[in-house]
């Protein structure tokens, strides 16, 4: 699994839910507890930006995960930093990236910020009324992420505890219930 390839198929998939978001839809609920369209939609400029910083060897700064990014090109911001992101996961950094106050494997970097889009991917379609499929890669690799991360992120408040569902609705049903989501989310 090449990380630039996984990372552009999972932006690529959340890149398109974010074009088709209207304006009217930025103050629906989402999936996220406590997230409207617009904070979600803002998230995952953040992302974007975060991959293209640390696939650039970083840092990421701190200052990134409170900015207000998004604008009426919102889509085509997330497009450049992706398009930049691909490119810079080309060639992995070869030492630790600094995200925030932390220092990280650059594994560990991309596996989280592909996690945040896929799940996100989600997130905001369901939020919008869009079909999305998961590249299955990026669930794979989400996935492994989860199955690593997940009771520190509930530690930290990023998770909430998991929905219990059936044992056979497959993997990505799977990571979102273990991330706290209900797959079955629709808007109310």
């Amino acid at each position: 699994m090449h990380l630039d390839s996984v990372i552009s198929e999972a932006a690529g998939r959340t890149g398109a839910v974010l074009h088709a978001v209207r304006p009217t839809d930025l103050a629906a609920p989402t999936p996220c507890v406590d997230w409207d369209v617009r904070t979600l939609v803002n998230h995952v400029l953040q992302v974007g930006s975060a991959l293209a910083l640390a696939g650039r060897g970083g840092p990421v700064p701190s200052e990134l995960w409170t900015a207000e990014l998004i604008d009426a090109g919102f889509a085509t911001r997330f497009d450049t930093d992706s398009a930049a992101a691909r490119t810079a996961w080309a060639m992995p950094p070869a030492g630790p990236i600094t995200l925030g106050t932390y220092e990280m494997p650059p594994g560990a970097v991309a596996s989280m910020l592909v996690t945040d889009l896929t799940i996100h991917g989600w997130d905001l379609a369901r939020a919008t009324g869009q079909d999305y499929e998961p590249d299955p890669a990026a669930v794979e690799l989400t996935n492994r992420f989860m199955v690593e991360m997940a009771e520190q992120g509930r530690a930290m408040g990023i998770f909430a505890p998991p929905v219990p569902v059936a044992p056979d609705v497959g993997a990505f049903a799977s990571v979102l219930a273990g991330s706290g989501r209900d797959p079955g989310w629709r808007p109310r």
